[in-house]
């Protein structure tokens, strides 16, 4: 656990310090690149991360060498794309569900188009129903639903992250007033170590599960 922590200590260090320019290079396919543009083009209601989000996700999950993601609440399936790719590298999976039908229809079919249908497994349903379901447990977690639910789905999630596992979530900045239990529980947990960073305007958590 230390080694891995480690490692993703450090590839937060370069994911959010090193030159724009650096960043600035797509390292992804120029068709890939255009349907996630088309995919943040058309989000009107303004529900898929910020690109620097994405990369910094796909930086979370290839660093950590995760296996068994889950992303809570896809939207239209903007941040699956970017944790798909990092698990591309590492062998891993993700599992993301939608509430929204339609958005959950959306999502599958933008991760068929990336690519990533073997790597990336939709589920259209309630994630507090869903979660239940899917076995085993999960190396990497990341939150982006409904923000008064926050602390509900770490409480939900939390026993079955394992230690050194990484709990994600996203708007803590500028949504902050909408989860202040959550924000505190991450804050007091002796069983999680966290830090809040800003690679865009939103902010993201990132909670290391250490016992």
């Amino acid at each position: 656990m230390q080694t891995r922590t480690l490692i993703a200590v450090i590839g937060l260090a370069a994911a959010l310090f090193a030159p724009v320019g650096t960043r600035a290079q797509a390292q992804v396919p120029a068709d890939l690149a255009k349907l996630l543009a088309s995919i943040r083009a058309a989000d009107a209601g303004q529900l898929a991360v910020s690109e620097e989000d994405g990369r910094f996700l796909r930086v979370l999950v290839t660093t950590g060498r995760t296996q068994h993601a889950l992303e809570i609440g896809a939207a239209d399936g903007y941040s699956a794309i970017w944790i798909g790719l990092g698990l591309r590298q590492t062998g891993g999976h993700l599992t993301t569900i939608e509430l929204d039908a339609a958005r959950a229809k959306s999502a599958a079919a933008h991760i068929r188009q990336a690519g990533l249908a073997d790597v990336v497994t939709v589920i259209a349903g309630d994630a507090f129903r869903e979660i239940p379901k899917i076995p085993g447990t999960f190396d990497f977690v990341f939150l982006d639903a409904w923000k008064p639910d926050y602390k509900r789905f770490l409480d939900l999630v939390f026993p079955r992250l394992t230690v050194g596992g990484l709990f994600a979530a996203h708007n803590v900045v500028n949504k902050q007033t909408e989860m202040r239990d959550f924000l505190t529980a991450i804050d007091n947990s002796p069983s999680l170590f966290t830090s809040i960073v800003k690679p865009a305007s939103e902010g993201m958590s990132v909670s290391v599960k250490v016992k």
